[in-house]
């Protein structure tokens, strides 16, 4: 049995609980109800409390604007600060409960370990570090190496929660960049968030994190640590005048509205080539097989392949109408991620046809960018590029292959699962300003 996603066991925990599990013995049915009506009660409590600390921020920029003393209000905001961490850290608590029953009564029936997402099992390291007394702040370019290392050594992290993306993302766009970090009274740092501003006349201003690829939400050594910094971060969007902030997760998290239209698939990756070659349907190797008759030069490399991604790339874009990035792009990632980008390309008679640009980080490789000339296609030259790509993440050591996002039973979803890869969902939430509907800003609009 697949249990449900959290988000969905949380919105309706009894209920959900019952179907899944009917014959459930009486006692987990009885503290699965306690638990539930504890959670609900906690998430009420923890909406008026961000309301008030809401309020109470707008109250003190209206005081600052007007010269007015802040000092009673600034209390409020700290009173009001604490009562809502206490209450983040209740619901955080409860909803781990609920699912814990859920893995417990699945795992009584399957005589196996809970079905979670083995990548979100250890995402907070067994810590049980609380959101109390923390400080959070914007970071300086100082902070580069306590930053990486605490992004190192935490399990949900993605190459772009490095904070080399801060000064590539300022000195290729010119975006401003706002980089928050937790941390405890030890001064010991125990949660990041980075964030760009995006300006836009036509899509307005608006913050992400990050922008241009699928990951970079908050990460902290505790739940209730990274929802205070979002919600930071949101006091921080509002006083900017920022109309709303897109955080791209890949867990559900229960108080911010969501996009889940977005998957990426990820495989997993045997030992060697020749086992996945095995797994194979006999119709994809005839595919890849198909191409390799042209003798294509195979090509890795680094910034010296640069050219010829980028002729690959940007008149494969501009054949399906999309703005390109400049060279100098990709250029300040190779310069930037020496060791974690590579590019691969496949020419015939000397000319580049098809190209990947590729990001590792620990144990996963992702391929952000490929491309392949239109006028190769009836070659199948992008079948013998992503073996090509595959073939070199076993042999360089990885274990997951993340072929990036798709939309469920799309083109590119059905071209992404014949290879084996499996949907891990994305959940993209928004702070938006009051009233404000969620921002649709898709290829589709």
């Amino acid at each position: 049995m697949k249990l449900p996603a959290r988000k969905l066991i949380l919105a309706d925990a009894v209920n959900i609980f019952r179907s899944c599990f009917p014959d459930a013995p009486d006692p987990s049915t009885s503290a699965l109800q306690q638990h539930w009506l504890d959670y609900s009660a906690a998430k009420k409590q923890l909406k008026k409390a961000r309301s008030e600390k809401q309020s109470l921020s707008r109250q003190i920029g209206d005081a600052k604007k007007n010269g007015q003393n802040t000092e009673a209000l600034v209390n409020a905001m700290q009173a009001a600060s604490a009562h809502y961490n206490q209450i983040s850290e209740i619901l955080s608590t409860t909803g781990n409960k609920i699912l814990e029953l859920f893995a417990s009564e699945e795992s009584r029936l399957i005589g196996e370990d809970s079905a979670t997402d083995d990548m979100n099992t250890q995402r907070y390291k067994g810590t049980t570090t609380k959101a109390t007394n923390l400080n959070i702040a914007c970071c300086e370019n100082t902070a580069h190496d306590d930053w990486n290392r605490y992004i190192t050594g935490h399990p949900a992290a993605s190459v772009y929660h490095r904070f080399e993306w801060r000064q590539l993302i300022q000195n290729t766009f010119g975006h401003d960049c706002h980089y928050l970090t937790a941390r405890n009274t030890a001064n010991d740092l125990v949660g990041v968030l980075p964030m760009v501003r995006l300006k836009s006349r036509l899509f307005g201003d608006y913050m992400v994190s990050m922008p241009y690829f699928n990951y970079g939400g908050a990460l902290a050594d505790s739940a209730a640590i990274e929802q205070q910094l979002m919600q930071e971060a949101g006091i921080l969007a509002d006083r900017l005048g920022t109309h709303h902030i897109e955080f791209r997760d890949d867990i559900a998290r229960d108080d911010y509205p969501a996009r889940t239209e977005k998957v990426c698939m990820i495989l997993d990756l045997p030992e060697s080539t020749e086992s996945l070659w095995q797994q194979f349907t006999p119709k994809l190797r005839a595919q890849i097989k198909r191409p390799q008759r042209e003798n294509p030069a195979i090509k890795v490399g680094t910034e010296d392949l640069l050219d010829e991604f980028y002729y690959v790339f940007s008149r494969n874009m501009r054949d399906l109408g999309t703005p390109v990035y400049s060279k100098r792009f990709f250029q300040n990632i190779l310069r930037s991620f020496p060791d974690q980008s590579r590019i691969i390309t496949l020419s015939l008679d000397k000319r580049p046809v098809s190209a990947a640009f590729l990001m590792g980080h620990q144990a996963m490789l992702e391929i952000p960018w490929a491309s392949t000339l239109r006028d190769v296609n009836r070659l199948s030259m992008n079948m013998l590029l992503y073996w090509e790509v595959l073939k070199f993440a076993i042999e360089s050591g990885y274990h997951r292959f993340d072929f990036g996002r798709s939309t469920r039973d799309a083109g590119t979803y059905r071209f992404k699962r014949q290879w084996g890869a499996q949907p891990r969902q994305l959940c993209w939430h928004y702070w938006m300003q009051e009233n404000e509907s969620l921002p649709a800003l898709n290829p589709d609009n």
